[in-house]
């Protein structure tokens, strides 16, 4: 995953980074969900964006936190929730700041933000937040049909809250996409240093 996430990332960041030669295909997305436009779509689709909002996915994770606390048997999953979600959303206002996208402009915009564009926190945060709870069950949950309908589910509203963001006009759709790829990249480090983690000895622990 990180092979491959990773140099898409980079590569877009690039690319808007100087001036985009992927404008074409963020005016392309923006006009599709244009011609999609509905009065029932739209409120389906501002419902789906607030509920997987940061401060939205935050609530959840102070929540899950909270409850994780309380069940000694699954408290090891506190370090791993922490590493993807908030320490994932601090590395995504990082690189808003750094390549300082603007939003996008027009009358056909039907949300306005004053932050920075790419890449979508709302994007990174859904796919963090259900990154973790598919790593907890691929970890807990033995039956391929349960682990593989769990995924589509997480799949599914990855894709719902990525695309309503277009819809909406609060970002473009290279925004979306580095949004998801940013979090894949940080997840696959944050399972490989927990990897390497566990791999060590109790009093190399101690030593680290």
């Amino acid at each position: 995953m990180l092979c491959l996430a990773l140099p898409g990332f980079v590569a877009l960041a690039w690319l808007v980074s100087t001036q985009g030669h992927l404008s074409g295909l963020d005016v392309h997305a923006a006009e599709w969900a244009r011609h999609l436009r509905s009065p029932a779509l739209t409120q389906a689709l501002l419902v789906i964006t607030q509920l997987h909002s940061v401060m939205a996915i935050s609530i959840y994770t102070a929540g899950l936190s909270v409850w994780l606390m309380f069940k000694r048997q699954h408290r090891h999953w506190l370090l791993p929730l922490w590493l993807f979600v908030p320490a994932g959303a601090a590395l995504n206002v990082l690189m808003k700041h750094g390549v300082q996208r603007p939003r996008p402009t027009g009358d056909d915009v039907l949300l306005t933000l004053s932050t920075f564009s790419f890449p979508s926190g709302h994007a990174s945060a859904t796919t963090l937040l259900h990154g973790f709870l598919a790593l907890v069950v691929l970890t807990h949950v033995p039956r391929p049909l349960w682990r593989g309908a769990l995924g589509a589910v997480s799949l599914l509203m990855i894709g719902l809250v990525s695309w309503s963001r277009v819809y909406l006009g609060v970002h473009f759709f290279t925004d979306v996409l580095a949004g998801v790829l940013e979090a894949l990249v940080w997840m696959a480090l944050c399972v490989l240093a927990l990897s390497v983690r566990d791999q060590r000895g109790p009093a190399e622990r101690l030593a680290g």
